[in-house]
Protein backbone atom coordinates (compact mmCIF):
# COMPACT_ATOMS: atom_id res chain seq x y z
CA UNK A 1 0.00 0.00 0.00
CA UNK A 2 1.12 3.56 -0.66
CA UNK A 3 1.69 5.91 2.18
CA UNK A 4 -1.42 7.97 2.89
CA UNK A 5 -2.25 10.92 5.08
CA UNK A 6 -5.74 9.49 5.57
CA UNK A 7 -7.53 12.19 3.58
CA UNK A 8 -8.01 10.33 0.30
CA UNK A 9 -11.45 9.13 -0.66
CA UNK A 10 -13.70 8.44 -3.61
CA UNK A 11 -15.20 11.93 -3.68
CA UNK A 12 -14.37 15.31 -5.12
CA UNK A 13 -13.35 18.01 -2.66
CA UNK A 14 -16.80 19.66 -2.73
CA UNK A 15 -18.56 16.30 -2.42
CA UNK A 16 -16.25 15.30 0.41
CA UNK A 17 -17.02 18.47 2.33
CA UNK A 18 -20.74 18.05 1.83
CA UNK A 19 -20.54 14.42 2.88
CA UNK A 20 -18.50 15.32 5.95
CA UNK A 21 -21.19 17.78 7.03
CA UNK A 22 -23.83 15.11 6.45
CA UNK A 23 -21.92 12.48 8.40
CA UNK A 24 -21.41 14.85 11.30
CA UNK A 25 -25.18 15.02 11.54
CA UNK A 26 -25.42 11.23 11.21
CA UNK A 27 -22.90 10.78 14.02
CA UNK A 28 -24.87 13.08 16.28
CA UNK A 29 -28.07 11.19 15.54
CA UNK A 30 -26.44 7.85 16.31
CA UNK A 31 -24.88 9.13 19.51
CA UNK A 32 -28.22 10.57 20.57
CA UNK A 33 -29.72 7.11 20.45
CA UNK A 34 -27.23 5.95 23.02
CA UNK A 35 -26.84 9.01 25.21
CA UNK A 36 -30.15 10.75 25.45
CA UNK A 37 -29.43 13.26 22.66
CA UNK A 38 -26.21 15.01 21.72
CA UNK A 39 -25.67 18.17 19.70
CA UNK A 40 -22.82 17.77 17.19
CA UNK A 41 -20.20 20.46 17.60
CA UNK A 42 -16.47 20.93 17.55
CA UNK A 43 -14.31 23.37 19.46
CA UNK A 44 -10.82 23.72 20.81
CA UNK A 45 -10.45 23.18 24.55
CA UNK A 46 -8.16 24.26 27.32
CA UNK A 47 -5.53 21.83 28.57
CA UNK A 48 -4.64 23.58 31.79
CA UNK A 49 -4.03 21.27 34.73
CA UNK A 50 -4.49 23.84 37.49
CA UNK A 51 -7.47 25.79 38.61
CA UNK A 52 -7.22 29.55 38.48
CA UNK A 53 -5.60 30.98 41.57
CA UNK A 54 -4.55 27.63 42.99
CA UNK A 55 -1.33 27.47 45.00
CA UNK A 56 0.53 24.67 46.74
CA UNK A 57 -1.41 21.41 47.22
CA UNK A 58 -3.29 21.23 50.49
CA UNK A 59 -5.13 18.33 52.11
CA UNK A 60 -8.84 18.03 52.73
CA UNK A 61 -12.13 17.97 50.90
CA UNK A 62 -14.63 15.48 49.54
CA UNK A 63 -13.78 14.61 45.95
CA UNK A 64 -16.52 13.34 43.61
CA UNK A 65 -15.84 12.00 40.11
CA UNK A 66 -18.13 10.56 37.45
CA UNK A 67 -17.85 8.00 34.64
CA UNK A 68 -20.15 6.03 32.35
CA UNK A 69 -20.19 2.34 31.48
CA UNK A 70 -20.89 0.66 34.82
CA UNK A 71 -23.54 -1.87 35.74
CA UNK A 72 -24.46 -4.84 37.92
CA UNK A 73 -21.15 -6.58 37.19
CA UNK A 74 -19.09 -3.73 38.68
CA UNK A 75 -16.37 -5.00 41.02
CA UNK A 76 -13.78 -4.08 43.63
CA UNK A 77 -11.90 -7.36 43.12
CA UNK A 78 -8.32 -6.41 42.14
CA UNK A 79 -8.13 -9.13 39.48
CA UNK A 80 -11.64 -8.76 38.04
CA UNK A 81 -11.59 -5.24 36.57
CA UNK A 82 -13.26 -4.84 33.19
CA UNK A 83 -14.65 -1.32 32.73
CA UNK A 84 -13.21 2.14 33.30
CA UNK A 85 -15.36 2.40 36.42
CA UNK A 86 -13.76 -0.79 37.73
CA UNK A 87 -10.30 0.59 37.00
CA UNK A 88 -11.08 3.86 38.79
CA UNK A 89 -12.00 1.93 41.94
CA UNK A 90 -9.09 -0.50 41.76
CA UNK A 91 -6.51 2.23 41.13
CA UNK A 92 -7.80 3.98 44.27
CA UNK A 93 -7.81 0.93 46.56
CA UNK A 94 -4.75 -1.01 45.40
CA UNK A 95 -1.25 -0.62 43.99
CA UNK A 96 0.47 -2.73 41.31
CA UNK A 97 4.11 -3.75 41.13
CA UNK A 98 4.67 -1.52 38.08
CA UNK A 99 2.48 0.49 35.74
CA UNK A 100 2.55 2.84 32.78
CA UNK A 101 2.50 6.46 33.90
CA UNK A 102 0.59 9.30 32.24
CA UNK A 103 3.34 9.61 29.61
CA UNK A 104 3.23 5.87 28.80
CA UNK A 105 6.58 5.30 30.52
CA UNK A 106 7.39 2.50 32.96
CA UNK A 107 6.77 3.51 36.58
CA UNK A 108 7.78 1.28 39.48
CA UNK A 109 5.15 1.18 42.19
CA UNK A 110 5.34 -1.51 44.89
CA UNK A 111 8.34 -3.06 43.15
CA UNK A 112 11.75 -1.48 43.62
CA UNK A 113 13.15 -3.49 40.70
CA UNK A 114 12.27 -6.39 38.38
CA UNK A 115 15.28 -7.93 36.68
CA UNK A 116 16.09 -11.16 34.80
CA UNK A 117 17.89 -13.76 36.92
CA UNK A 118 19.94 -15.44 34.21
CA UNK A 119 20.42 -15.03 30.48
CA UNK A 120 17.42 -16.77 28.92
CA UNK A 121 14.52 -14.81 30.49
CA UNK A 122 13.04 -17.83 32.28
CA UNK A 123 13.62 -16.47 35.80
CA UNK A 124 12.92 -12.98 37.14
CA UNK A 125 13.71 -11.36 40.48
CA UNK A 126 11.17 -8.95 41.99
CA UNK A 127 12.39 -6.75 44.85
CA UNK A 128 9.72 -4.90 46.81
CA UNK A 129 10.00 -1.45 48.34
CA UNK A 130 10.31 -1.61 52.14
CA UNK A 131 7.92 -0.30 54.79
CA UNK A 132 4.68 -0.55 52.80
CA UNK A 133 1.53 -1.61 54.67
CA UNK A 134 -1.96 -2.68 53.68
CA UNK A 135 -5.00 -0.75 54.89
CA UNK A 136 -5.36 -3.14 57.84
CA UNK A 137 -1.78 -2.45 58.99
CA UNK A 138 -0.29 -5.71 57.67
CA UNK A 139 3.17 -5.21 56.09
CA UNK A 140 3.54 -5.94 52.38
CA UNK A 141 5.77 -9.00 51.85
CA UNK A 142 6.86 -11.30 49.07
CA UNK A 143 4.22 -13.81 50.20
CA UNK A 144 1.51 -11.32 49.21
CA UNK A 145 2.99 -11.09 45.71
CA UNK A 146 3.04 -14.88 45.38
CA UNK A 147 -0.52 -15.06 46.74
CA UNK A 148 -1.68 -12.54 44.11
CA UNK A 149 0.12 -14.33 41.27
CA UNK A 150 -1.30 -17.66 42.42
CA UNK A 151 -4.79 -16.19 42.80
CA UNK A 152 -4.63 -14.76 39.30
CA UNK A 153 -3.38 -17.92 37.61
CA UNK A 154 -5.35 -20.53 39.54
CA UNK A 155 -8.67 -18.72 39.24
CA UNK A 156 -8.32 -17.79 35.55
CA UNK A 157 -8.65 -14.09 36.22
CA UNK A 158 -8.23 -11.42 33.55
CA UNK A 159 -4.52 -11.07 34.23
CA UNK A 160 -3.74 -14.70 33.42
CA UNK A 161 -2.27 -14.06 29.98
CA UNK A 162 0.42 -11.57 31.12
CA UNK A 163 1.43 -14.35 33.54
CA UNK A 164 0.96 -17.05 30.92
CA UNK A 165 4.42 -18.67 31.09
CA UNK A 166 4.69 -18.40 34.88
CA UNK A 167 5.52 -21.59 36.78
CA UNK A 168 3.67 -20.73 39.94
CA UNK A 169 4.76 -23.87 41.82
CA UNK A 170 8.41 -23.01 41.21
CA UNK A 171 7.98 -19.33 42.12
CA UNK A 172 9.44 -18.76 45.58
CA UNK A 173 10.00 -16.10 48.21
CA UNK A 174 13.75 -15.57 48.57
CA UNK A 175 13.23 -13.33 51.60
CA UNK A 176 10.60 -10.96 52.99
CA UNK A 177 10.93 -8.51 50.11
CA UNK A 178 12.26 -10.68 47.25
CA UNK A 179 10.41 -13.03 44.91
CA UNK A 180 12.05 -15.31 42.36
CA UNK A 181 9.57 -15.88 39.55
CA UNK A 182 10.09 -18.95 37.36
CA UNK A 183 8.77 -19.25 33.80
CA UNK A 184 8.04 -22.32 31.69
CA UNK A 185 9.56 -20.60 28.64
CA UNK A 186 11.51 -17.42 27.87
CA UNK A 187 9.54 -14.26 28.60
CA UNK A 188 11.62 -11.19 27.88
CA UNK A 189 8.57 -8.89 27.89
CA UNK A 190 7.68 -9.75 31.50
CA UNK A 191 8.17 -6.23 32.91
CA UNK A 192 6.24 -4.48 30.14
CA UNK A 193 3.50 -7.10 30.42
CA UNK A 194 3.15 -6.37 34.14
CA UNK A 195 3.25 -2.61 33.53
CA UNK A 196 0.66 -2.64 30.77
CA UNK A 197 -1.67 -5.01 32.60
CA UNK A 198 -1.45 -3.46 36.05
CA UNK A 199 -5.24 -2.96 36.06
CA UNK A 200 -5.56 -6.75 36.54
CA UNK A 201 -2.51 -7.31 38.72
CA UNK A 202 -2.97 -5.17 41.80
CA UNK A 203 -1.35 -6.79 44.82
CA UNK A 204 -3.73 -8.23 47.41
CA UNK A 205 -2.78 -9.54 50.88
CA UNK A 206 -2.64 -13.23 51.74
CA UNK A 207 -6.18 -14.42 52.48
CA UNK A 208 -7.81 -11.55 50.60
CA UNK A 209 -11.62 -11.41 50.78
CA UNK A 210 -13.34 -9.36 48.00
CA UNK A 211 -16.24 -8.68 50.37
CA UNK A 212 -13.85 -6.71 52.59
CA UNK A 213 -11.33 -5.22 50.14
CA UNK A 214 -7.94 -4.33 51.58
CA UNK A 215 -5.12 -2.92 49.49
CA UNK A 216 -2.08 -0.63 49.63
CA UNK A 217 -3.68 2.16 47.59
CA UNK A 218 -4.27 5.83 48.44
CA UNK A 219 -7.87 5.32 49.55
CA UNK A 220 -9.61 2.79 51.80
CA UNK A 221 -12.92 1.07 51.24
CA UNK A 222 -16.08 2.44 52.89
CA UNK A 223 -19.02 1.39 50.69
CA UNK A 224 -19.83 0.16 47.20
CA UNK A 225 -23.13 -0.15 45.32
CA UNK A 226 -22.58 -1.70 41.84
CA UNK A 227 -23.83 0.49 39.03
CA UNK A 228 -24.33 3.47 41.33
CA UNK A 229 -21.67 4.72 43.73
CA UNK A 230 -18.41 3.90 45.51
CA UNK A 231 -17.22 5.71 48.64
CA UNK A 232 -13.61 5.59 49.86
CA UNK A 233 -11.68 7.41 52.59
CA UNK A 234 -8.13 8.70 52.75
CA UNK A 235 -5.44 6.13 53.63
CA UNK A 236 -3.43 7.86 56.41
CA UNK A 237 -0.58 5.35 56.04
CA UNK A 238 -0.20 5.46 52.28
CA UNK A 239 3.31 4.54 51.15
CA UNK A 240 3.60 7.77 49.13
CA UNK A 241 4.11 10.29 51.90
CA UNK A 242 1.66 13.19 52.02
CA UNK A 243 -0.80 11.61 49.57
CA UNK A 244 -3.65 11.52 48.87
CA UNK A 245 -4.89 15.05 49.46
CA UNK A 246 -8.66 14.47 49.53
CA UNK A 247 -10.34 13.17 52.70
CA UNK A 248 -12.91 11.15 50.77
CA UNK A 249 -13.37 9.95 47.20
CA UNK A 250 -16.75 9.18 45.68
CA UNK A 251 -17.00 7.55 42.24
CA UNK A 252 -20.45 7.94 40.69
CA UNK A 253 -21.89 5.93 37.79
CA UNK A 254 -23.77 7.75 35.01
CA UNK A 255 -25.82 6.20 32.23
CA UNK A 256 -24.71 8.64 29.52
CA UNK A 257 -22.28 11.45 28.83
CA UNK A 258 -24.98 14.13 28.71
CA UNK A 259 -26.03 13.60 32.33
CA UNK A 260 -22.35 13.23 33.25
CA UNK A 261 -21.47 16.64 31.79
CA UNK A 262 -24.53 18.20 33.41
CA UNK A 263 -23.44 16.84 36.81
CA UNK A 264 -20.06 18.51 36.37
CA UNK A 265 -21.56 21.87 35.42
CA UNK A 266 -23.99 21.83 38.33
CA UNK A 267 -21.33 20.91 40.90
CA UNK A 268 -22.56 17.40 41.67
CA UNK A 269 -19.09 16.12 40.73
CA UNK A 270 -15.69 17.78 40.28
CA UNK A 271 -14.41 15.59 37.43
CA UNK A 272 -15.99 13.80 34.46
CA UNK A 273 -14.26 11.17 32.33
CA UNK A 274 -14.94 9.45 28.98
CA UNK A 275 -16.89 12.38 27.55
CA UNK A 276 -17.77 12.83 23.89
CA UNK A 277 -16.86 15.67 21.53
CA UNK A 278 -20.13 17.61 21.84
CA UNK A 279 -19.80 17.75 25.62
CA UNK A 280 -16.21 18.93 25.32
CA UNK A 281 -17.33 21.71 23.00
CA UNK A 282 -20.04 22.90 25.37
CA UNK A 283 -17.87 22.59 28.47
CA UNK A 284 -15.06 24.56 26.85
CA UNK A 285 -17.27 27.64 27.08
CA UNK A 286 -18.73 26.84 30.50
CA UNK A 287 -17.65 28.83 33.53
CA UNK A 288 -15.93 26.96 36.33
CA UNK A 289 -14.88 24.03 34.10
CA UNK A 290 -11.61 23.02 32.43
CA UNK A 291 -11.89 20.63 29.47
CA UNK A 292 -8.79 18.45 29.01
CA UNK A 293 -8.40 16.30 25.86
CA UNK A 294 -5.45 13.89 25.94
CA UNK A 295 -3.73 12.80 22.73
CA UNK A 296 -2.97 9.15 23.26
CA UNK A 297 -2.55 5.67 21.89
CA UNK A 298 -5.80 4.11 23.03
CA UNK A 299 -7.97 2.33 20.48
CA UNK A 300 -11.68 1.70 19.91
CA UNK A 301 -11.48 -1.12 17.36
CA UNK A 302 -14.27 -2.61 15.31
CA UNK A 303 -13.92 -6.32 16.06
CA UNK A 304 -14.64 -9.04 13.49
CA UNK A 305 -14.79 -12.70 14.51
CA UNK A 306 -12.41 -14.45 12.13
CA UNK A 307 -13.95 -17.84 12.94
CA UNK A 308 -17.46 -16.93 11.75
CA UNK A 309 -18.89 -16.01 8.35
CA UNK A 310 -18.62 -13.65 6.66
CA UNK A 311 -15.54 -12.48 8.56
CA UNK A 312 -13.76 -15.83 8.27
CA UNK A 313 -12.94 -14.72 4.71
CA UNK A 314 -9.96 -12.37 4.79
CA UNK A 315 -11.26 -10.68 1.64
CA UNK A 316 -14.30 -9.48 3.57
CA UNK A 317 -12.14 -8.18 6.41
CA UNK A 318 -9.88 -6.33 3.99
CA UNK A 319 -12.85 -4.91 2.09
CA UNK A 320 -14.29 -3.42 5.27
CA UNK A 321 -10.95 -1.83 6.12
CA UNK A 322 -10.66 -0.35 2.64
CA UNK A 323 -14.07 1.32 2.72
CA UNK A 324 -13.27 3.37 5.83
CA UNK A 325 -12.49 7.05 5.29
CA UNK A 326 -10.49 7.43 8.49
CA UNK A 327 -9.98 11.19 8.58
CA UNK A 328 -13.65 11.68 7.82
CA UNK A 329 -14.67 9.28 10.59
CA UNK A 330 -12.46 11.10 13.10
CA UNK A 331 -13.90 14.47 12.05
CA UNK A 332 -17.51 13.27 12.02
CA UNK A 333 -17.74 10.75 14.84
CA UNK A 334 -15.01 12.01 17.17
CA UNK A 335 -15.29 15.75 16.48
CA UNK A 336 -11.63 15.71 15.50
CA UNK A 337 -10.48 14.12 18.76
CA UNK A 338 -8.27 11.40 17.33
CA UNK A 339 -5.27 10.55 15.16
CA UNK A 340 -5.53 8.47 11.98
CA UNK A 341 -4.61 4.81 12.48
CA UNK A 342 -4.29 1.95 10.00
CA UNK A 343 -5.52 -1.15 11.85
CA UNK A 344 -2.28 -1.73 13.80
CA UNK A 345 -2.07 -0.97 17.53
CA UNK A 346 0.62 0.32 19.96
CA UNK A 347 1.81 3.58 18.32
CA UNK A 348 4.22 4.50 21.13
CA UNK A 349 6.06 1.18 21.04
CA UNK A 350 9.64 1.75 19.82
CA UNK A 351 9.08 -1.08 17.32
CA UNK A 352 5.79 0.24 15.90
CA UNK A 353 5.89 -0.10 12.09
CA UNK A 354 4.90 3.29 10.72
CA UNK A 355 5.16 2.09 7.11
CA UNK A 356 1.89 0.15 7.34
CA UNK A 357 -0.69 2.53 5.88
CA UNK A 358 -3.65 2.17 3.52
CA UNK A 359 -5.83 4.42 1.40
CA UNK A 360 -9.58 4.38 1.21
CA UNK A 361 -10.33 2.33 -1.91
CA UNK A 362 -14.02 1.70 -2.58
CA UNK A 363 -13.37 0.04 -5.95
CA UNK A 364 -10.98 -2.46 -4.40
CA UNK A 365 -13.40 -3.08 -1.53
CA UNK A 366 -16.16 -3.89 -4.01
CA UNK A 367 -13.82 -6.17 -5.96
CA UNK A 368 -12.85 -8.12 -2.86
CA UNK A 369 -16.48 -8.51 -1.80
CA UNK A 370 -17.36 -9.78 -5.28
CA UNK A 371 -14.52 -12.32 -5.14
CA UNK A 372 -15.83 -13.47 -1.75
CA UNK A 373 -19.40 -13.79 -3.06
CA UNK A 374 -20.55 -10.97 -0.76
CA UNK A 375 -21.54 -8.24 -3.23
CA UNK A 376 -24.66 -7.36 -1.23
CA UNK A 377 -23.22 -7.91 2.21
CA UNK A 378 -25.49 -7.20 5.19
CA UNK A 379 -24.08 -7.45 8.72
CA UNK A 380 -25.12 -6.34 12.22
CA UNK A 381 -22.70 -4.18 14.20
CA UNK A 382 -23.27 -4.26 17.97
CA UNK A 383 -22.31 -1.05 19.74
CA UNK A 384 -22.85 0.59 23.11
CA UNK A 385 -21.86 3.87 24.84
CA UNK A 386 -18.95 2.14 26.58
CA UNK A 387 -16.19 4.58 25.62
CA UNK A 388 -15.64 7.89 23.85
CA UNK A 389 -17.24 7.87 20.40
CA UNK A 390 -18.29 4.24 20.15
CA UNK A 391 -21.89 4.78 19.03
CA UNK A 392 -21.01 7.70 16.75
CA UNK A 393 -18.16 5.71 15.16
CA UNK A 394 -20.51 2.79 14.47
CA UNK A 395 -23.08 5.11 12.94
CA UNK A 396 -20.57 6.81 10.64
CA UNK A 397 -19.01 3.50 9.58
CA UNK A 398 -22.46 2.24 8.59
CA UNK A 399 -22.98 5.32 6.43
CA UNK A 400 -19.55 5.06 4.81
CA UNK A 401 -20.08 1.38 4.04
CA UNK A 402 -22.99 2.18 1.72
CA UNK A 403 -20.50 3.43 -0.88
CA UNK A 404 -19.27 -0.16 -1.26
CA UNK A 405 -22.75 -1.65 -1.25
CA UNK A 406 -22.42 -2.91 2.33
CA UNK A 407 -25.44 -2.66 4.64
CA UNK A 408 -24.34 -2.37 8.28
CA UNK A 409 -27.24 -2.55 10.71
CA UNK A 410 -26.22 -0.79 13.94
CA UNK A 411 -27.54 -2.43 17.12
CA UNK A 412 -27.07 -0.03 20.05
CA UNK A 413 -27.40 -1.95 23.34
CA UNK A 414 -26.98 -0.86 26.98
CA UNK A 415 -23.48 -1.21 28.41
CA UNK A 416 -24.69 -3.89 30.84
CA UNK A 417 -25.93 -5.94 27.88
CA UNK A 418 -22.76 -5.35 25.87
CA UNK A 419 -20.57 -6.58 28.74
CA UNK A 420 -23.02 -9.35 29.61
CA UNK A 421 -23.05 -12.99 28.52
CA UNK A 422 -22.49 -12.10 24.86
CA UNK A 423 -19.36 -10.04 25.52
CA UNK A 424 -16.46 -11.38 23.40
CA UNK A 425 -18.99 -13.41 21.38
CA UNK A 426 -20.49 -10.67 19.18
CA UNK A 427 -19.68 -11.44 15.51
CA UNK A 428 -19.14 -7.75 14.69
CA UNK A 429 -18.81 -5.24 17.49
CA UNK A 430 -16.51 -2.74 19.18
CA UNK A 431 -14.31 -2.59 22.23
CA UNK A 432 -11.74 -0.26 23.73
CA UNK A 433 -8.19 -0.55 25.04
CA UNK A 434 -5.80 1.80 26.71
CA UNK A 435 -2.40 2.09 25.10
CA UNK A 436 -0.30 -1.05 25.63
CA UNK A 437 3.14 -1.75 24.17
CA UNK A 438 2.86 -4.22 21.31
CA UNK A 439 3.52 -7.58 22.97
CA UNK A 440 1.27 -6.86 25.98
CA UNK A 441 -1.55 -5.89 23.59
CA UNK A 442 -1.04 -9.17 21.74
CA UNK A 443 -1.26 -10.99 25.08
CA UNK A 444 -4.48 -9.14 25.89
CA UNK A 445 -6.39 -9.82 22.71
CA UNK A 446 -4.64 -11.70 19.93
CA UNK A 447 -3.78 -15.16 21.32
CA UNK A 448 -6.08 -18.15 21.87
CA UNK A 449 -5.42 -17.79 25.61
CA UNK A 450 -6.02 -14.01 25.66
CA UNK A 451 -8.69 -12.81 28.10
CA UNK A 452 -10.20 -10.44 25.51
CA UNK A 453 -9.83 -12.22 22.18
CA UNK A 454 -13.02 -10.77 20.65
CA UNK A 455 -11.85 -11.68 17.14
CA UNK A 456 -11.22 -15.33 18.13
CA UNK A 457 -7.84 -15.16 16.41
CA UNK A 458 -5.79 -18.37 16.61
CA UNK A 459 -3.08 -18.42 13.98
CA UNK A 460 -0.25 -20.95 14.61
CA UNK A 461 2.36 -18.85 12.81
CA UNK A 462 1.40 -15.70 14.70
CA UNK A 463 1.39 -17.58 18.02
CA UNK A 464 4.86 -18.92 17.27
CA UNK A 465 6.15 -15.46 16.42
CA UNK A 466 4.89 -14.23 19.79
CA UNK A 467 6.99 -16.88 21.55
CA UNK A 468 10.00 -16.09 19.38
CA UNK A 469 9.70 -12.40 20.25
CA UNK A 470 9.71 -13.27 23.96
CA UNK A 471 12.84 -15.37 23.53
CA UNK A 472 14.66 -12.35 22.08
CA UNK A 473 15.98 -9.50 24.20
CA UNK A 474 13.65 -6.51 24.45
CA UNK A 475 14.80 -3.76 22.12
CA UNK A 476 17.03 -6.05 20.07
CA UNK A 477 17.17 -6.01 16.27
CA UNK A 478 15.88 -9.59 16.24
CA UNK A 479 12.83 -8.76 18.31
CA UNK A 480 12.09 -5.74 16.14
CA UNK A 481 12.19 -7.91 13.01
CA UNK A 482 9.73 -10.36 14.58
CA UNK A 483 7.38 -7.60 15.74
CA UNK A 484 7.34 -6.11 12.24
CA UNK A 485 6.29 -9.50 10.86
CA UNK A 486 3.51 -9.76 13.44
CA UNK A 487 2.25 -6.27 12.65
CA UNK A 488 2.16 -7.13 8.95
CA UNK A 489 -0.14 -10.02 9.85
CA UNK A 490 -2.36 -7.65 11.85
CA UNK A 491 -2.48 -5.27 8.90
CA UNK A 492 -3.26 -7.87 6.24
CA UNK A 493 -5.10 -10.65 8.08
CA UNK A 494 -6.22 -9.46 11.51
CA UNK A 495 -9.75 -9.08 12.81
CA UNK A 496 -9.52 -5.42 13.88
CA UNK A 497 -10.53 -2.28 12.07
CA UNK A 498 -8.66 0.49 13.90
CA UNK A 499 -9.49 3.79 12.21
CA UNK A 500 -8.09 6.05 14.93
CA UNK A 501 -6.05 6.41 18.06
CA UNK A 502 -8.77 8.03 20.13
CA UNK A 503 -8.19 10.98 22.45
CA UNK A 504 -9.30 10.75 26.06
CA UNK A 505 -11.86 13.45 26.82
CA UNK A 506 -12.11 14.61 30.42
CA UNK A 507 -13.24 17.77 32.17
CA UNK A 508 -12.67 19.14 35.65
CA UNK A 509 -14.08 21.76 37.98
CA UNK A 510 -11.79 24.74 38.45
CA UNK A 511 -12.23 24.13 42.19
CA UNK A 512 -9.69 21.30 41.96
CA UNK A 513 -6.13 21.05 40.66
CA UNK A 514 -3.40 18.44 40.23
CA UNK A 515 -4.84 16.73 37.14
CA UNK A 516 -3.03 16.46 33.81
CA UNK A 517 -3.32 14.97 30.35
CA UNK A 518 -2.49 11.25 30.01
CA UNK A 519 -1.28 9.49 26.88
CA UNK A 520 -2.33 5.90 27.51
CA UNK A 521 -6.10 6.36 27.19
CA UNK A 522 -7.01 5.80 30.83
CA UNK A 523 -9.48 8.58 31.79
CA UNK A 524 -9.13 11.18 34.50
CA UNK A 525 -5.35 11.67 34.51
CA UNK A 526 -4.74 7.93 34.43
CA UNK A 527 -7.06 7.70 37.47
CA UNK A 528 -4.42 9.56 39.46
CA UNK A 529 -6.92 10.97 41.98
CA UNK A 530 -4.35 10.79 44.77
CA UNK A 531 -2.66 13.92 43.38
CA UNK A 532 -5.82 16.01 43.04
CA UNK A 533 -6.58 18.71 45.57
CA UNK A 534 -8.98 21.56 46.15
CA UNK A 535 -7.29 24.83 45.29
Amino acid sequence: MERSDGNEGPFSLVAALNRRQFLRGVAATGAAAGAGGLIAACSSTSTSGKSSGSSAPKPGGDLKVGLTGGGPSDTVDPQRGLTYLDSSRLQSLYSPLVQLDANANLEYMLAESITPAGSNFTRWEIKLKPDITFHNGKPLTSEDVIFTLNRTVSNDYSGTTPLGPIDIKATKAVDTLTVLVSMTKPYSSFVSQLAASWVYLYIAPVGFNPAHPVGTGPFMFKSFTPGQRSVFTRNPHYWRSGLPYADTLQILDFTDTVSLADALQTGVIQAAGTLDGPQMASLANASGVTAVPSKGGGIVPFTMRVDQPPFHDVRVRQALRLLVDRAQLIDSALDGYGTVAYDVFSPFDPDFDKSLVRQTDIAQAKSLLKQAGQENLTVTLTTSPIATGTVAMATVLAEQAKAAGVNIKVSNVPSGTFFGKQYLQWPFAQDYYNYFPYLPQVAESMLPTSPFNETHTDNPTYNSLYDQANAAASGSALQKEILYEMQTYDFNNGGYIIPAFVDSLDAYSTKIAGFRAARIGQPLSNFDMEHWYFG
